[in-house]
């Protein structure tokens, strides 16, 4: 069994193997250090994979940072407004608040460094799913394992580097990038 992009054979499973065992590893650890420092696990699985999707590289990491973060502060923000334009705007409140966060979001991709839109949804996204409560301890809820998540990513990319050198072989990722000309 080989991993495949179309037709083109990437890495063979045998190679591919220790990719996925040091994944696994990590998530195992990942879930029994969250549980004990009280962090909710599933938000660092969102900027761990949130690294992938930006690039795999420090100036990817960073943008997802900068994107996530700010995407929390939209969520916060929606809150806020939605919740003080209800009385006025009844059931529109946070549609029409939703709609001018996505319009400002969608904007900032003009902006360099602040041109992962992707990330501003993860980043409300946790926010929510947190309990979208717009308070100091649901940032800090949300943020702590979010950049967590994107130390695990860092340190998962580095380990498949790592693994695929050892085995002679171009992480399909980075083949990838390198194809669609991105380095």
């Amino acid at each position: 069994m080989n991993l495949r992009n179309g037709g083109e054979e990437l890495v063979s499973f045998t190679k591919f193997l220790p990719v996925a065992l040091i994944v696994a590893a990590l998530a195992f650890i990942w879930m029994f250090v969250s549980a004990r420092l009280e962090l909710l696990p599933w938000v660092a699985f969102i900027t761990w994979a949130g690294y992938f999707l930006s690039g795999m590289d420090i100036k990817g990491g960073i943008h997802l940072v900068i994107s996530f973060t700010l995407g929390v502060i939209f969520g916060m923000a929606i809150v806020a407004v939605g919740t003080q334009l209800g009385p006025s705007l009844g059931e529109w409140a946070f549609p029409v608040v939703v709609a001018v966060a996505a319009f400002m979001i969608l904007l900032l991709e003009l902006v360099p460094w602040f041109d992962l839109a992707p990330g501003y949804f993860l980043g409300a996204a946790a926010f929510f799913a947190a309990g979208a409560t717009a308070d100091w301890a649901t940032f800090r809820v949300v943020m702590i394992p979010g950049l967590l998540g994107l130390a695990l990513g860092f340190v998962t990319a580095y380990l498949r580097g790592v693994v695929f050198k050892l085995e002679g072989v171009e992480d399909p990722l980075k083949k990838e990038k390198k194809e669609a000309g991105d380095e």
